[in-house]
């Protein structure tokens, strides 16, 4: 049978509206997935959900609130959606719990990192130094097409990813200004870019727990579709 995914998505206050980009479902459609649209809602019953579905997948989005990891907002810290935050945090949590397969992107990768109790970096251009261009996107749009490959990021060889791609180097994309700082409990990190920058962690354990910094779902119509498609199968079990 088709495994059930939930897909996060974003939440516009000022139009009244959730959001999610089309892509996500095509993927887990094209991988062989249900999708299912996981609304964030205050009080949330996350235990039924999760029980609802068989795979979780975070998606991308805005920053999420210092004050949940200990830190103080930074000048540069952007646009934050308390209710998503805890909604999603509270996903990941029962997630480890459960041990449901996850998949989390961009945003996803920081929620997961948060919710094992890690940091994050609120603005890498202002909190480190030497760092490549992560953030391919501004207020006047993408600085590149959205599939295109910004650089590359080094994989470790005893991780998922490498079994999933069968090789150490992958070029990827990139639209984020945050990123993972001190790494939660039970995770390591399996990706870096070229400057050092957390790009992939995954969960200690057997089960798909992986989240990645860059956009798959983007580049799914080349070899980021095994990512997914990796997703999918671990979620069939």
């Amino acid at each position: 049978m088709k495994p059930v995914i939930g897909i996060t998505c974003s939440y516009s206050w000022d139009r009244e509206v959730y959001l999610i980009r089309e892509n996500y479902v095509e993927a887990v459609v094209r991988s062989g997935g249900i999708p299912i649209i996981l609304p964030a809602t205050e009080n949330a019953d996350i235990n039924k959900i999760i029980s609802m579905i068989d795979g979780l997948l975070l998606s991308g989005g805005g920053d999420i609130d210092p004050y949940i990891y200990g830190e103080a907002p930074t000048p540069r810290l952007g646009r934050v959606d308390p209710v998503r935050d805890l909604f999603e945090i509270g996903l990941a949590k029962k997630a480890f719990e459960m041990e449901k397969p996850t998949l989390a992107i961009c945003r996803g990768i920081q929620v997961l990192n948060v919710a094992a109790g890690g940091t994050l970096f609120q603005d890498l251009s202002s909190q480190l130094k030497n760092t490549i261009k992560h953030r391919w996107y501004s207020q006047g749009g993408y600085d590149a097409p959205p599939s295109h490959p910004a650089h590359l990021v080094r994989i470790s060889k005893d991780s998922k990813l490498y079994k999933i791609f069968g090789r150490e180097i992958l070029r990827v994309n990139s639209f984020h200004h945050q990123a993972v700082k001190r790494i939660g409990e039970k995770f390591k990190a399996t990706a870096w870019a070229e400057d050092g920058v957390i790009e992939a962690i995954e969960y200690l354990g057997d089960t798909f727990i992986l989240g990645v910094q860059w956009h798959p779902e983007r580049m799914i119509n080349g070899e980021m579709i095994k990512l997914f498609k990796a997703f999918i199968e671990a979620a069939k079990s």
